[in-house]
């Protein structure tokens, strides 16, 4: 075989070995970056973490690691691999999120409150995009003060006014101060579960294909 032959063969194996990598990679961000947000969520409802590692954790951790995983894939053209970030990011949120309401349908108390005010808050964030143009979005949450016999919270915050003053309100609250109460009824942790479960899988097939498309592509370009 000549060495221009063997070379070739070197570039095409290990375009591959490098492909298939890549395509492992593509494959095990999902479930980690959705397994380290429940992880620290679960710790932090159940055992002890703190404020601090819940957020970083939880939170922070799994998103940059997804995001930097999506710009390496970008840079190098592997597009279904960097839209596989998107599914990933929203099955880290939902196992996240789940984590607190699971341990509130577990555990939590139902309690009978009387909504002693209603604040409404409005918050707008600006952008510019790269003509110049300004886009504005707001969002409006309610701030519920409530009366709940002893042990109860003092406030409720939802995206919605679940009732007016001096109603009644059924609040759902953790006894041991770890979850953030909710209004009966808006607890969903197996529906949460169920979400994420779907968009990592979502992500996971994403990242299967760019992978094969990208190691197929790229098999002999590089040594």
């Amino acid at each position: 075989m000549t060495p221009i032959a063997r070379g070739g063969m070197a570039r095409r194996h290990g375009g591959w070995a490098r492909g298939l990598r890549r395509t492992a990679v593509a494959l095990a961000a999902p479930p980690l970056a959705a397994a380290l947000a429940f992880g620290a969520a679960r710790e932090s409802a159940y055992g002890s973490l703190g404020d601090w590692g819940f957020f970083l954790g939880g939170l922070l951790l799994p998103l940059v690691l997804l995001g930097w995983h999506a710009a390496l894939a970008a840079r190098r053209g592997a597009r279904l691999v960097s839209l596989s970030a998107l599914p990933a990011g929203l099955g880290a949120l939902c196992a996240f999120v789940s984590v607190g309401q699971s341990a509130l349908e577990e555990r939590g108390v139902d309690i009978s409150c009387v909504v002693l005010k209603v604040t409404e808050h409005t918050e707008t964030e600006s952008t510019r995009d790269a003509d110049g143009h300004w886009t504005s979005r707001s969002s409006t949450s309610y701030d519920h003060r409530l009366d709940c016999p002893a042990g109860g919270p003092e406030h409720l915050n939802t995206p919605a006014r679940l009732a007016k003053e001096g109603e009644s309100l059924t609040v759902l609250y953790d006894p041991r101060g770890k979850v953030s109460p909710r209004a009966a009824g808006d607890v969903h942790g197996w529906g949460l579960r169920a979400t994420a479960a779907v968009a990592v899988a979502a992500a996971v097939l994403l990242g299967l294909a760019g992978g094969i498309r990208e190691a197929y592509e790229k098999r002999g370009l590089r040594p």
